[in-house]
């Protein structure tokens, strides 16, 4: 795909940073939304000036691409972005119709062994194994 072909992060790095089988603690609601692209071609968690990530200092000092993504390409993150904002905009209104009230769960994972699977794991005061609501 034409934002593989640009990405200058190893597979298994991005891997690392991509919240890794977050998508299937899902079950635990009726009603889920999953984000299915790489957090390196859009981030949904970002605010959507900042969704793709042009600078290294956009993501932790990482170089991204291999070259600046072409505008074309970028506004067509963009549109991802818009999209997925869009339904949960739709979906939140619907639950709020049929049922007054609901929770957001959003879900995240993180990887504690930041040096790759036979890396030291990480500090537990600073990666607990499990964060509630703390950011």
């Amino acid at each position: 795909e034409e934002v593989a072909a640009l990405l200058a992060l190893p597979e298994a790095d991005r891997l690392r940073e991509e919240d890794p089988f977050t998508g299937d603690w899902t079950v635990v609601a009726p009603t889920r939304l999953v984000g299915l692209r790489s957090r390196f071609e859009v981030d949904l968690n970002r605010p959507r000036n900042k969704a793709v990530y042009i600078e290294p200092e956009d993501a932790w000092g990482l170089h991204v691409w291999r070259e600046k993504p072409p505008e074309a390409l970028v506004q067509r993150s963009l549109q991802q972005y818009d999209a997925f904002y869009n339904t949960i905009q739709q979906i939140f209104s619907a639950l709020e119709q049929r049922f007054g009230r609901f929770v957001v769960f959003d879900l995240h994972s993180y990887n504690h062994r930041r040096q790759g699977p036979a890396g030291p794991p990480a500090d537990p005061e600073q990666n607990p194994e499990v964060n509630v609501g703390t950011g």
